[in-house]
Parts: structure tokens; sequence; C-alpha cells
């Protein structure tokens, strides 16, 4: 983890540019919580996309004020849980970047799950706009309109479905999701792929003589697509 005082400034750069601009500074109460975020090992991009999810919802509420890093509470909790699920890091004293790992600990609580309506709403308008990028790939706008087929299928369905049927029907978002990111890495320059690539490693390194060479690798990967969905504003399919 990089030291606490830069972090907690690229925090709050984040937040104000975030905010359009605004002044929105990291003191007191919200230069704890995010010291703690630091010394949790909570990865700047997973604080990045909770910032920017809490950010969208602040908006659709219609408030004037700007959104301050306390709002982010939650959703940093939310994200960082399920990051660690991504990477493999199910416990919560092997994430510490000051302490060893931990097999067997505690599993991280399952976050409640956002309502699939909103989820396919959302990711519809966003891939809307994507697919309206000349510049991207002609391969990747493809998969990007067949994602947008493929949700609009799925909620017509789910709009007259229930029990078991529904929940297997929920079960298409998915592998959805991961043809949109593996079209989403061939759509980003190498250079920038690459540069992705070292920021995760970067990132991560306090776990790296920690982690199996497998779990280290898996952990960089999803930090990259974390970094690739941010960068082409690719909506998240997970509930």
């Amino acid at each position: 983890m990089s030291d606490i005082a830069d972090y907690c400034r690229q925090v709050e750069a984040y937040l104000i540019r975030t905010n359009g601009g605004h002044m929105v500074r990291v003191v007191g109460v919200g230069f704890a919580l995010v010291k703690q975020w630091a010394d949790d090992g909570v990865p700047l991009s997973v604080v990045f996309r909770a910032i920017e999810q809490k950010a969208e919802r602040h908006k659709a509420g219609m408030s004037k004020r700007p959104l301050r890093i306390e709002f982010c509470e939650a959703d940093v909790s939310e994200l960082h849980a399920a990051w660690r699920r991504a990477v493999g890091l199910t416990g919560g004293a092997e994430l510490a970047p000051s302490g060893p790992v931990v097999e067997g600990a505690a599993a991280v609580a399952e976050p409640k799950r956002r309502p699939v309506s909103k989820v396919i709403e959302r990711a519809i308008e966003r891939l809307g706009r994507l697919a309206g990028r000349l510049e991207l790939p002609g391969e990747f706008r493809d998969a990007v309109s067949r994602a947008i087929e493929q949700l609009s299928m799925l909620r017509e369905e789910l709009s007259r479905t229930r029990g078991t049927a529904r929940e297997q029907l929920l079960e298409r978002l998915a592998p959805i999701e991961c043809d949109l990111l593996a079209q989403a890495r061939h759509a980003v320059a190498a250079d920038m792929l690459r540069d992705f690539t070292s920021r995760a490693e970067q990132e991560l390194a306090p776990y790296r003589d920690r982690l199996p060479p497998a779990q280290w690798a898996r952990a960089v990967s999803v930090t990259v697509d974390r970094s690739i969905r941010d960068h082409l504003a690719l909506p998240v399919l997970e509930l």
C-alpha cells in the first residue's frame, strides 16, 4: 500500500474530480475513514469505483451538495468485500498488509443484492452510450450491441418470471459481463493495458510474497479488469 498521505491525497483528488471540481477536502472524520481504508489494504481502484458508484446515486437523488467521502463508506465496504471474493481473499486478517496470511478465516459477509431491474436498466443506458463511441474498435462495439440485446431480452423474461426460474435467468448476467470484459481487453491500446497491469502490480505489491502464483495472477487480472471497466465506463452486472 502506498504512503498513507499519498493515498489520502489521491482519494481527495478523485473525489474533487467526481464532484466536478468542488473542493471537498478529506479532513477530520473523513481523513480518519480514508486512513482506515489504507491501513486495511483497500486498493485505490476499489475506493475510486465506490466514489463513482455513490456519486451516480447522489446525482440521481437530485442532491445539490457535493458528495463527501463519509457518504461512500458503505460502498467501499461492499466493493472491497466483492474484490476480496474475486481475487480469492475471503478472510479478514490475511488482507491487512502488515499481517500474515491466515488460512481458514471466517468468510466475508455477503453484501445485499442490488435490485436487478435497476442494474439492467443502468447497464443498458451505459452500454447505449458506449456503442455510440465510434473511436472504439468495431468488434468491441458489436459486442456491446450484442450485450444490449441480451440484457433487453433478459429484462423482458425477468418481468414475467418468479421463483427458481428467475434465479436461473439471473445466472446469465455473469457470462454477459465476462464476454464484455474479454472484448474490452482487446479494445484498449497495448500501452494502456501495460500501464493498467503495472499499476495493478504496484497496488497489490503488499500481498505478492503471501499469495501463491496462481492467486497473485488472478488478483492482478481482476484489478486490471476493474481499470478497463472504469476507463470504458462499463457497467457492473454483479448483483
